[in-house]
């Protein structure tokens, strides 16, 4: 696999944990008031670094499945409540769109190079 297409694959992956740390904080902020629920979180920044740390030849996105874990929040952060939650939400979708933003760019950039080869 080339390097652009591993950082493609690592890009798309890390939507994908934002995408499952946006489902659970919603969950949360849904069951708030729900007696004996556990609110419960995705640790992106961890799964990211064992990425990182583990390598990325050899990833696929196959593997995000078991890359990103949900697991009860610590008893700090459940105790955050509402503003807690949202503030986590709002951080999440801010990350989601600044990759996102970067996916467009580097897709157009790629539209660039072959509409100008193209001309060429």
């Amino acid at each position: 696999m080339s390097q652009l297409g591993q950082i493609s694959g690592i890009v798309m992956t890390a939507l994908d944990g934002l995408a499952l740390r946006q489902q659970v904080i919603a969950e949360n902020i849904a069951n708030m008031n729900t007696p004996g629920y556990t609110p419960r979180a995705v640790d992106f920044e961890a799964a990211l670094g064992r990425l990182r740390d583990g390598g990325a030849s050899g990833f696929s996105r196959d593997d995000a499945a078991s890359l990103f874990r949900v697991h009860e929040q610590d008893a700090a952060m459940s105790d955050a409540g509402l503003g807690g939650q949202v503030a986590m939400l709002a951080d999440t979708v801010l990350k989601y769109q600044v990759l996102l933003k970067g996916v467009n760019r580097q897709l157009g950039l790629m539209q660039l190079a072959i509409s100008e080869g193209k001309r060429g």
